[in-house]
């Protein structure tokens, strides 16, 4: 349904930001036509009939099937270039002390087109046979026992069938030993949401961030990590949803944004976050402990849901209880005041939904 402009979430009258910190979109566009120059055809293909390889959102080309209009992130437009950059020219890797320093500069050498050997005592990288390099890999999983076999796959560009099939061939080998990077990101999540309510995956949706009457987001900064959030919380401010940051660092992104898809918010930017709780380095359990002491010392928390539907909710509350709101201050790094100002965003959302990242699930705890 077509929007009438609101000047009032806008983050500058200056035309695009000309000038202002922010996300740089349109640059992001420029250069991702600029690197698939190799094959431009192919990559207007893969924008228009691929799906994502850069997030689990599913879009299908450029759309979605939550909002309607252009679906774009320059994380996708960054990640394009490793599907049309051209194969690498092998020379130079036959003396590795020559070669550029840095990941950036090694990933603009090109594709590594066709397997390479490098031998013990030379000094670089020579071509061989896939036959060869096959053979060489199955005589060493030949020659050691399952125990010793370990596989490790990247998660960036990588679809759930080459997951699948993975681990169905190394436990066919065998071996429980075979790991994922997207590891470390997701199964502190999965762990505390099993633990805590049962399930080990999110529950609910994009579309849930529209119309609800707060969004919290805790050691998460979308804006730069998962920039396709950044479209459904502009469509969730213009439904009158009111956006809370809890986060050590007031992130730019997360302040004020450009989406580059909506000419409204490309134009003039859009004000996201309506209240920073900025909380000192791993201040966030301080923080929820003194929330929740608040929201208990002010009749907020609704006992008889939380007896019906959790357990030990009397051991949390006496802890929050006999928690010292000194203690609270120095931990969390805010005043009582702050704490007990984001009890009240949470008390007074008759709807709300929480959003942590890694800046949540990586503590020890």
């Amino acid at each position: 349904m077509p929007h009438r402009p609101n000047p009032r979430l806008w983050a500058s009258r200056r035309p695009f930001g000309i000038g202002l910190q922010r996300p740089n979109n349109y640059w992001e566009v420029a250069r991702a036509a600029l690197r698939s120059r190799n094959d431009p055809r192919y990559a207007w293909r893969i924008l228009t009939e691929g799906v994502c390889d850069g997030c689990a959102l599913g879009t299908s080309g450029m759309k979605d099937w939550t909002i309607d209009g252009t679906h774009l992130c320059n994380v996708r437009l960054r990640l394009l270039e490793l599907n049309t950059m051209a194969a690498l020219d092998p020379a130079p890797l036959a003396d590795v002390t020559r070669l550029p320093d840095g990941a950036a500069a090694l990933r603009a050498l090109g594709r590594v087109p066709h397997p390479m050997l490098r031998r013990a005592g030379e000094r670089g990288f020579a071509r061989v046979s896939w036959d060869d390099a096959l053979d060489r890999c199955a005589a060493a999983i030949n020659a050691t026992s399952p125990d010793r076999i370990a596989a490790f796959l990247t998660s960036r560009g990588m679809p759930n069938e080459s997951y699948y099939a993975a681990q169905k061939a190394v436990r066919a080998l065998g071996s429980p030993n075979i790991d994922n990077a997207a590891r470390i990101c997701h199964s502190p999540s999965a762990y505390a949401l099993r633990d805590g309510l049962g399930v080990t995956a999110s529950t609910c949706s994009y579309s849930d961030l529209i119309g609800t009457d707060l969004v919290v987001f805790i050691g998460a900064n979308p804006a730069n990590n998962q920039p396709v959030t950044m479209k459904y919380l502009l469509a969730a401010k213009r439904a009158g949803t009111r956006v809370v940051c809890v986060n050590p660092h007031r992130e730019p992104g997360m302040e004020r944004y450009w989406v580059p898809s909506d000419p409204e918010s490309a134009v003039f930017g859009t004000r996201m976050t309506d209240r920073w709780f900025q909380v000192a380095t791993g201040g966030d359990l301080p923080l929820l402990v003194g929330t929740l002491k608040a929201l208990d010392a002010s009749g907020s928390v609704d006992r008889g849901f939380v007896e019906a539907h959790t357990h030990g909710s009397d051991e949390a509350l006496r802890l929050a209880r006999e928690a010292s709101w000194g203690d609270l201050e120095r931990g969390s790094g805010l005043p009582r005041a702050e704490i007990e100002a984001f009890a009240g965003e949470l008390a007074g959302a008759r709807t709300c939904v929480l959003v942590w990242s890694m800046g949540a699930t990586q503590h020890v705890f």
